[in-house]
């Protein structure tokens, strides 16, 4: 089995269900273990609702195209909309493959490992629970020390969940 790790985010609806929703349909896929929720605020959304962001270490027996294809569908039947040349925006689930083992991936819609991910405290901070050693396949560096290199302003733990 793969060792994956997927960023999850809502800020439409009952985000905790709405993560809670796309945590069932991940368990088809495989066993997981997620974070605890953090609430965050939107990046480059001005006067978009909070976000409610976490992370699942899942392990799975799905191939890279498969998973990416299983979470879109996942995101589609949770309600996700995705409007052409807008990747900002509202949405009831956000999943990334933040990684997919130790594997480093790219093709047009998809790259391994994430290419933000050691930008983006509302990742780093849940991802760090889970695997702090966790090493990134190019920068060398752990979460944690991708962690200790930003600001976490605005990513608050969540305490409803």
């Amino acid at each position: 089995m793969k060792e994956v790790f997927l960023s999850l985010g809502t800020n439409l609806g009952d985000r905790e269900v709405n993560l809670l929703r796309a945590l069932v349909e991940l368990l088809k896929l495989g066993p997981l273990e997620r974070s605890s929720w953090y609430e965050t605020e939107p990046i480059d959304m001005p006067g978009s609702p909070l976000f409610l962001n976490g992370v699942v270490r899942l392990w799975t027996d799905c191939a890279l195209w498969q998973l990416f294809d299983s979470v879109q569908e996942i995101e589609k039947k949770l309600g996700r909309v995705r409007h052409d040349g807008v990747e900002k925006e509202p949405r009831t689930i956000d999943i990334d493959i933040l990684f997919y083992g130790d594997e480093v991936f790219s093709a047009p819609g998809l790259i391994v490992p994430h290419p933000r991910l050691a930008a983006r405290a509302f990742v780093l901070v849940p991802l760090a629970e889970l695997a702090p050693e966790l090493r990134h396949p190019i920068l060398g560096m752990t979460v944690q020390e991708m962690l200790n290199g930003i600001s976490l302003k605005g990513v608050r733990k969540w305490n409803n969940g």
